[in-house]
Formats: C-alpha cells, structure tokens, sequence
C-alpha cells in the first residue's frame, strides 16, 4: 500500500483532473466542432460529457471490485502476467504518444504566435525540462503545483468572458440545425478533446478518501470541463460568423487579438503566457502516467530514471514530427482511432470481472505513487 505521503485529497485530484484535460487542444477546439457540426458543436460537447460520465462510472465499478488497485494491477489480475506486462507496454506507449502530441501542438502554436525566430527544439526543450522536474517528485507534488496554478484558469475565462459584448446570438440559431444524427456523430469529436480523463485508470488508488467520494470528484471535474469547453464554443460561435470560422484555426486567440486594454496591448498574448501553463501541467501529467506504466512494466526500474527516459523520447518524437508534417499528421490520426481502445478497454475488464466472479477486497501492497 502506498505511503500517506504519496496519496493526494480529493481536492487536489479535483485539479489534476481538469488539468490533464485541458490543455493544448481548446484552441482549435471551436474551430474543429464548426467543422464537425457547425453551430451546434456546442450540443455535441455536451452530449460527449454524458458519454464521458458514462464511462467513468464503468471504471468506478471496476475500481469497487478491485480495492487499491490500478488498471494495469487489475489487468496483472485477471489476465495473466505475461498479457499483463503486454498491456502496460502499450499503455506507457499511448501515454507517451499523447505526450509527445501535445508537445508537437505546443510547438507550433508557440511557433507561430510567440517565437517564430526562435528553433523549435529550444521551445520543446524548454517545456519538457519543467515537466521532468515537475514529476520527478511524485503525484504529492504534481497535484499540488496544480492546485497553485488553478486560479489563472479564472484569469482565462474573464479574458474570454469580455468578448460576449460584441457577441451575436443570432449566428447560433436555429439551434440543433445539424441534426440528431450529426449532432450525435460530431460528439465523437468532442470526446477526443476531452481526452485527460483516463488518468482516473492510473491514480484512482492513490486518492483519500471512499469510491463515492472519488466518484463524486470525477463527476464534479468532468462536469466542469463539459461546461467551459461547451462555453467556450458557443462564445466563438457568437462571436465569428459561420464563413468566418471556416477560416479561422484557433478561434480563441484571433478573438482576443482584438481587443487592447491601457495596461495589455495584446490580450492574446496575455492569454497565451497563462495557456502555456495550462499545456504545461497536461503534458506533465501524461509524462508521470508513461513512467508509472514502466514502472509496471519493469519491476526494478527506477521512477526518476523513467521519467527522464520518457522525456527524452518525447522530445525526439516531437522532433520528427516537426520536420516531418506527414509524420505528426499519422501520429494524431494514430492518437485518435487507438484511444477509444485504450479508454474502453477498462470496461472489457470489468465485464471480464463479472463473467469470471473475480473480485479482490482489502489493500496490496504498490509504491507507484512516487
């Protein structure tokens, strides 16, 4: 059983949650959703937080059959440990492509709206040095840093929040133009940018407090990250006319390009410095889940070693990918269709569970917190 002090509160999982989810991918969000289903993408978002709830109450399920375990515990359990180690090899292996996704996404907008003169390997090194020196302490740190920065995602939103003056409500309606079905379809969509969630599969055991108050923070975060991306959808959608956002990649930032204040010149630069942090926290977190997967994978391997070694392969990843356009284009797509079976697979198991009667009450022993 892990150490007191390498368990987080309810609260500070609360932050890593929301926190892993957001990130990189809320830029272009509006702009993917109008692409997806126009001006109802906002419906769609809302439609993936149910879908989402859905899933995370299938892993509360799992979790409450299997006491103090994580997923690849369970999968050791259920599965044998020949296909167990399989699975925490391909775990570690999704968790570092959608580390290194971020970070190539991360790149390119700094790239192009803060530091084009500046070579792309220094902005990559850069964050994925913070993001080791971040982890290397364990999950008790990680979580608090989260909790610290949380606040200036409240700076974000009034940011965002101060466009609604120039908003027109009237580029939203008719509301549910789309259609059911492509409202329904383009929730496929906006579930791929709520990915973050799945950290649940990792850390859930090193969280205090019962299932049901566990469960109540996993709704709570999920809840909240449904209600400010459908939020910051429909304040773009308000904002740019349909034929304008057709156009436009990163809504969000050409929106707030607009508007000067006495003291800020440019707002979406503003915007830009607190996002990085929030891109920050998200990549540390998928970094952390890569090592705590090959911890799994290799018994006696070292958790700071691991995650100076995921480091590295992140930021050679991010490397190729930024000289090589096809290459980042294949890992996204890649990213994309593998994670439904990396998300679902945790229901497999539970319906393993319950065809086979197994169930493990009572805690083992894990150090995976640090």
């Amino acid at each position: 059983m892990a150490n007191n002090k390498d368990m987080i509160t309810y609260q500070q999982y609360f932050f890593l949650l929301i926190h892993t989810q957001s990130g990189v991918g809320v830029l272009s969000l509006p702009y993917d959703m109008h692409n997806s289903v126009q001006s109802d993408g906002w419906l769609s978002i809302l439609i993936a937080g149910v879908v989402v709830q859905c899933i995370l109450f299938a892993y509360l399920l799992l979790f409450k059959r299997f006491d103090s375990q994580n997923l690849l515990e369970i999968s050791y359990l259920l599965l044998g440990k020949k296909i167990g180690k399989v699975i925490s090899l391909f775990y570690s292996l999704y968790f570092i492509s959608v580390g290194s996704l971020i970070l190539v996404l991360y790149i390119g907008i700094i790239d192009r709206w803060i530091l084009p003169y500046t070579p792309n390997w220094i902005i990559g090194a850069l964050l994925v040095l913070t993001g080791i020196y971040l982890c290397v302490d364990g999950l008790n740190i990680l979580a608090r840093f989260f909790t610290l920065v949380t606040p200036l995602m409240v700076i974000l939103f009034l940011l965002i929040s101060y466009t609604l003056k120039d908003a027109n409500i009237y580029y939203i309606l008719p509301i549910g133009q789309s259609g059911i079905k492509d409202i329904f379809f383009g929730s496929k969509d906006a579930f791929l940018s709520m990915l973050g969630f799945e950290a649940v599969l990792m850390i859930f055991p090193l969280v205090m407090g019962s299932n049901r108050t566990k469960f109540k923070v996993m709704t709570f975060a999920n809840l909240f990250i449904t209600l400010l991306y459908a939020y910051l959808i429909l304040v773009s959608f308000m904002y740019f006319s349909p034929d304008e956002l057709k156009i436009i990649p990163e809504p969000l930032l050409y929106m707030l390009k607009s508007y000067t204040f006495k003291v800020i010149e440019r707002t979406d630069l503003l915007f830009l410095s607190i996002w990085i942090i929030m891109v920050f926290t998200s990549f540390s977190t998928y970094l952390f889940l890569a090592a705590k997967c090959g911890k799994s994978l290799f018994k006696k391997a070292q958790h700071k070693k691991l995650i100076y070694s995921v480091g590295l392969i992140c930021f050679g990843v991010s490397l190729i990918a930024e000289s090589n356009i096809l290459f980042a284009e294949s890992m996204s797509g890649y990213i994309t269709k593998a994670s439904f079976t990396f998300l679902l697979f945790p229901v497999l198991l539970l319906l393993v569970s319950y065809l086979f009667k197994k169930t493990v009450k009572g805690k083992i022993h894990h150090d995976q917190g640090k």
